[in-house]
């Protein structure tokens, strides 16, 4: 079978390919949109509160293959890798949270093996929802996946934690990290809560998505992937992977010739706000 890949996590700026443009809060509230009213809800209180999914199959930082349609044997294929930030049920339905720019409504998603090989024997989900591409957008990138198969052997992280998320998102402690398929944990300091981002999808298509950003290190593949930090003695997750801004794409994050590196990611918080949308019976501890 021939297998054409794309991956998550690519940004875009008038200058090309490679880079994120952040617009001012000041600028958005002067010029209302749904981003701004995002935006101006954002909380500022230090997080206090957590929550726990009664059960959560699919591991943060488990990874994931998606592809448009089903594999023909000798059709070429379109396939993205992905990570997912954390999963949970609502009724005897299992969900995932990972990237919007991942997929959209309908797309199939397989298990990842052996880092970048793909079992497609069957499908372990479809994509449900991917607010990016819906018309009543939020402007953020989250999209959910119904799981199909929550008990199929997934890519995991060696080491795992239980899934904890935050209820608010506020001011942090001076390093946070990401896990990703690609580049596993990396950390750095944040920089930005809150700001607007010019994403590019895998056709090239421009999104422009609320997010915050952190100096972290991430790479194709680390999309939706899970942010976490160390807050009251756990790690939390407080929110996803989005974009990336580095001024050496070619190199791995350990190289020091990388240079300055900028992860953008969507909040906890604002993820929620989605969840709590699309699937409001979601069920937590």
């Amino acid at each position: 079978m021939n297998i054409r890949v794309w991956a998550g996590l690519v940004a875009l700026t008038t200058a090309g390919v490679g880079s994120l443009i952040a617009w001012s809060v000041e600028d958005q509230r002067q010029h209302p949109t749904p981003i701004a009213e995002v935006i101006a809800a954002a909380p500022t209180q230090v997080p206090t509160e957590f929550r726990a999914p009664a059960v959560s199959p699919w591991a943060p930082g488990t990874a994931v293959t998606i592809t448009k349609t089903l594999p023909v044997p000798g059709e070429t294929i379109q396939v993205g890798q992905c990570t997912i930030a954390y999963s949970f049920t609502a009724h005897d339905r299992t969900f995932a949270v990972t990237a919007s720019h991942c997929g959209v409504p309908g797309d199939h998603v397989w298990a990842t093996v052996d880092g970048v090989e793909a079992d497609f024997s069957a499908p372990v989900g479809q994509f449900l929802y991917s607010d990016l591409y819906d018309e009543a957008s939020s402007r953020l990138d989250v999209g959910i996946i119904e799981v199909s198969n929550p008990w199929h052997p997934m890519m995991t992280p060696a080491a795992t934690v239980p899934t904890v998320v935050a209820e608010m998102v506020g001011e942090l402690p001076e390093t946070i990290c990401k896990y990703g398929m690609t580049t596993g944990e990396t950390c750095g300091p944040p920089i930005n809560p809150t700001g607007v981002e010019i994403l590019a999808d895998h056709n090239g298509v421009e999104l422009r998505a609320v997010a915050a950003t952190a100096a972290v290190c991430a790479r194709a593949g680390d999309s939706g992937g899970p942010v976490y930090a160390e807050l009251e003695g756990q790690r939390v997750i407080i929110g996803l992977v989005s974009g990336t801004r580095d001024a050496a794409q070619d190199h791995s994050c350990a190289d020091p010739e990388a240079g300055p590196m900028t992860m953008s990611y969507t909040s906890m918080p604002a993820i929620q706000t989605v969840i709590d949308r699309v699937i409001p019976e979601a069920e937590y501890q």
